[in-house]
């Protein structure tokens, strides 16, 4: 566990399930209500945060959740580690996938998506991971000036399905220090 004065990170586990489904589920039709049918970000939920899912995420150690709570020990937001293939833009081997990261309303603007961002980077690089990459729907201006003010690189842009429909995701990537990383890397890998 890591507290700030306000705010406090812990590694998500199966005690977290039922707040990473419920919470995750809300805050994707929250982001997309206004582009995407009901309909069919009902669809997409149902099955990207159906419990029997995110129980074998939360039991897989390749899979990291940082959940964070404020001082009255509220869970205000999460973020999640995939090791997933990279698109080509993106570069490097060795590269994990910041999949999501949502903040409840009531916390925006307190600094709750930098503390998860950066404890999701120090995560990652204590994992021997070079490189963090992201998708990010290029109508969420709010997450990409988060992503840019924290030196993410815009690096390309890919449709990306939900139901029936498809939007545009900008995909985004930072280079990890390596001096906070340890584990293996690949020597041939700059990045």
């Amino acid at each position: 566990m890591i507290s700030t004065e306000r705010f406090r990170i812990v590694v998500g586990d199966i005690a977290h399930l039922d707040f990473l489904a419920d919470f995750g589920s809300q805050s994707f039709i929250d982001t997309y209500r206004e582009a995407l049918s009901l309909p069919d970000l009902e669809q997409y939920t149902a099955e990207a945060f159906a419990r029997p899912r995110l129980l074998t995420e939360l039991q897989d150690p390749s899979i990291h959740y940082l959940l964070c709570a404020d001082q009255a020990s509220s869970w205000c937001g999460y973020a999640k580690l995939l090791p997933s293939p990279p698109p080509d833009c993106i570069g490097g081997r060795s590269a994990i996938e910041l999949q999501r990261l949502y903040v409840a309303p009531s916390h925006k603007g307190q600094g709750v998506g930098q503390l998860l961002l950066a404890h999701a980077e120090a995560t990652a690089s204590r994992q021997g991971f070079r490189t963090i990459w992201l998708r990010v729907w290029a109508g969420n201006r709010v997450a990409q000036n988060l992503y840019l003010k924290a030196h993410y690189a815009l690096v390309g842009e890919e449709p990306y399905h939900v139901g029936e429909d498809a939007r545009t995701v900008l995909l985004m990537r930072k280079p990890l220090p390596v001096d906070q990383a340890i584990g293996p890397r690949d020597s041939a890998d700059p990045t």
